[in-house]
C-alpha cells in the first residue's frame, strides 16, 4: 500500500500502466535499469518516461527550448480563444442588451450557444486529432475562431451575433481539451507538472484578462471594436500556428512507452536492451517484430529530421488504423471509467461556477447599490486574473516537487495518484471563497472585496485542472485525448443548461443563498478525491484488464 494507494490484485499478472520507476536514486533496481535513458543535470537520476525513440522527429527528441516555445504558442492562442472568446462578453452586457433589446438570460445564452457548439463538435474534433494529428485540427480551430470574431464585430442583429458565437464555438473545443494532451506529447512525466500549470494559467488563470480590458475598450470605442482587436491577436496566433505549430502526435514504439504498456519494468528493460544491441549491429535497421503496437506508415523510422518546410505541412498522414466512427463513439464509453467520470465532475463544476460568475457580474454590479459602468465592470475581472495567476504559480511550484517527494518515499516508484494531494487546496479556496463572495455582495461590501473573493475561487479552477489534468495524462495517457474531450463536452452542455436559469436563480434567491449552495456543492465534490486516491491504482488495473472497454 504505497502511501495510502491500494495495490491491485497481484494475480492479475500484469504491470499497471501509469506505475513506473521514476527515481533511481532511491531504487534498488538501478543497475537493472542502466540501459534506460535518464535526464540530465539535477534530473540525472530520473528515468525518462516515456523513453524517447531513436527517431529525431520524435517530439521527445526535440530541443527542450523548441518544445517550450510550442507550448507557449498554444498558451498564447488559448488566452485569445478561451479567454477572448469565452468570458469576453461579461463587461459588455449593458451595451449589447440595450442595442439588441434583450434580457440578461438572452445575453447569457450568447455564451451558452457558443459552449453548446463546442460541446457538440468536440467529439468529432477529438476523433480527427487522434486519427489525423493535432496540427490539422488546431489550424481549423484557429480559422473558425478568427472568422467568428470578424463576423461578431459586424453583427447587426441578435441572431447574427448568435451565429458568430456558434462559429467561434466550433474552434473552442480544441483549446479546451486536446491541448492538454499536447503536454503529454511534448514532455516526460517529470516535466509535465509545471508545464501543465503554465498551460492551465493560459486556459483559465488569466482567461479573464481580455474581459477586464474589454470594458474600457467598449466605453471608448464601442463593443464591436473589442472583436476587431481580438481578431488581430487571433490572426497573429493563426499565422504562428501555420509556421511553428508543428505536429506533436507521434506513433512511438510500444517498448518506449513505459507508462502505458503492460510489461513490468524488468521486461521493458530486457526488450529495451535487446533493441540497443540490435541498433549497434545495424544502425540503419530497427527491429519492430516483437512490439505490442502496430506501426503506421507515417511513423516509420527515419534518421534525419524533417526540414522546416516539411514540418509546416498541414497534414502528416494518419496516426491510427482505427475507423473514424469508432473513434467518435469511444469517448462515450470512457464515462464508465470511475476516474474519468470523477475528473469530469470536478473540473466541470469548478469551471461552470466561475463562468457563471462572469455572466451575473453585470446583473449584480450594474444595479444599486453599486451602479458600476461598463469600464468598472471590466475592472472587476482583474480579481480572477490575479487569483488565477497566483493559483497557477502555486500549482506549478507544488505539483512536480510533491510527486517527486512521494516517489522517493515510495522507493523510486511513481504512482499517478501522487498528483492528487494538491487537491487538498480545493475545498479551502472554493468553499471559503464562495461563502464570502455571496455574503459580501448581499451586505453591499466593496466591489474590490468581491473581486478578491472571485480571484480566490478562481484558484480552485487551477488546482482542479492542474491536478486532474496531470493525473489523467500520467494514468491514462493512451486515452487522454478522449478523456479531455468528453470532459469538455459534458462541461459545456452542463453550462448550456445552467445559462437558462442562473440569472433567474440569482434574482429569486439572492447572492448569499446562491453562492452558499455553490460552496456546499464544491465541498462535497472535493471529498470524492479521497476514494479516487485510495482506489486509483485498482481502477487503473481494472481498466487495463478489460481491454474491450478500452478499445471499444
Amino acid at each position: 500500500m504505497p502511501l495510502g494507494v491500494l495495490e491491485h490484485n497481484a494475480s492479475a499478472g500484469h504491470h499497471v500502466p501509469g506505475t513506473v520507476f521514476l527515481d533511481t536514486h532511491t531504487s534498488t533496481v538501478e543497475l537493472e535499469l542502466s540501459g534506460l535513458k535518464k535526464g540530465t543535470g539535477k534530473n540525472s537520476e530520473v528515468i525518462l518516461v516515456p523513453q524517447p525513440s531513436n527517431d529525431p522527429n520524435d517530439p521527445l527528441n526535440w530541443p527542450l527550448w523548441q518544445r517550450d516555445c510550442i507550448l507557449l504558442l498554444y498558451c498564447f492562442c488559448t488566452v485569445c480563444v478561451t479567454g477572448g472568446v469565452g468570458p469576453l462578453l461579461s463587461s459588455m452586457a449593458i451595451p449589447i442588451i440595450t442595442e439588441f433589446k434583450i434580457t440578461f438570460t438572452d445575453f447569457s445564452l450568447l455564451t451558452g450557444y457558443q459552449l453548446c457548439a463546442a460541446g457538440a463538435t468536440g467529439i468529432l474534433i477529438s476523433a480527427m486529432a487522434r486519427k489525423f494529428g493535432k496540427r490539422p485540427t488546431s489550424l481549423f480551430s484557429m480559422s473558425a475562431v478568427l472568422a467568428g470574431c470578424i463576423w461578431a464585430g459586424r453583427a447587426e442583429s441578435y441572431g447574427s451575433l448568435v451565429g458568430a458565437r456558434v462559429l467561434q464555438g466550433l474552434g473552442l473545443a480544441f483549446f479546451e481539451s486536446i491541448t492538454f494532451a499536447i503536454v503529454g506529447d511534448l514532455f516526460h512525466v517529470h516535466e509535465r507538472g509545471k508545464r501543465m500549470a503554465i498551460y492551465v494559467m493560459a486556459q483559465s488563470g488569466i482567461a479573464n484578462l481580455p474581459s477586464a480590458i474589454a470594458g474600457k475598450i467598449t466605453m471608448d470605442l464601442g463593443w464591436r471594436w473589442v472583436f476587431y482587436l481580438l481578431s488581430l491577436f487571433v490572426g497573429i496566433g493563426w499565422l504562428c500556428c501555420v509556421l511553428f505549430g508543428w505536429e506533436t502526435a507521434f506513433n512511438r514504439s510500444a517498448m518506449y512507452n513505459l507508462d502505458t504498456n503492460s510489461m513490468d519494468i524488468s521486461a521493458a528493460h530486457d526488450e529495451f536492451s535487446d533493441k540497443l544491441v540490435s541498433d549497434k549491429i545495424n544502425e540503419k535497421t530497427m527491429t519492430e517484430e516483437n512490439l505490442n503496437k502496430t506501426m503506421t506508415e507515417s511513423s516509420a523510422p527515419v534518421y534525419t529530421r524533417e526540414s522546416f518546410f516539411e514540418r509546416i505541412k498541414p497534414y502528416h498522414g494518419s496516426f491510427s488504423d482505427e475507423s473514424l466512427f469508432k473513434m467518435i463513439v469511444r469517448p462515450f464509453f470512457l464515462l464508465i471509467n470511475p476516474v474519468v467520470a470523477w475528473s469530469i465532475l470536478i473540473v466541470s463544476f469548478c469551471s461552470v461556477w466561475v463562468i457563471g460568475i462572469s455572466l451575473v457580474i453585470a446583473q449584480i454590479f450594474s444595479a444599486p447599490p453599486y451602479l458600476l459602468d461598463t469600464a468598472q465592470l471590466g475592472y472587476i475581472a482583474f480579481g480572477p486574473v490575479v487569483g488565477g495567476l497566483l493559483g497557477c504559480i502555486l500549482c506549478g511550484a507544488l505539483s512536480d516537487p510533491i510527486a517527486r517527494w512521494m516517489t522517493r518515499r515510495n522507493n523510486g516508484v511513481y504512482e499517478p495518484e501522487f498528483r492528487l494531494p494538491l487537491m487538498l487546496l480545493l475545498p479551502i479556496v472554493s468553499t471559503i471563497g464562495y461563502f464570502i463572495f455571496g455574503n459580501a455582495i448581499t451586505q453591499g461590501k466593496s466591489p474590490i472585496a468581491a473581486a478578491a473573493m472571485w480571484g480566490l475561487v478562481f484558484v480552485s479552477v487551477q488546482v482542479a485542472a492542474v491536478s486532474t489534468g496531470a493525473y489523467i495524462v500520467d494514468a491514462f495517457r493512451d486515452i487522454s485525448v478522449e478523456a479531455f474531450i468528453i470532459s469538455m463536452t459534458v462541461k459545456n452542455f452542463l453550462w448550456f443548461g445552467f445559462s437558462y436559469f442562473l440569472n433567474n436563480w440569482l434574482a429569486a434567491k439572492g447572492a448569499a443563498s446562491m453562492f452558499d449552495t455553490i460552496g456546499g456543492i464544491q465541498l462535497g465534490l472535493s471529498l470524492t478525491t479521497i476514494p479516487i486516491y485510495v482506489f486509483g491504482k485498482r481502477i487503473r488495473a481494472w481498466w487495463h484488464t478489460n481491454n474491450a472497454l478500452r478499445t471499444t
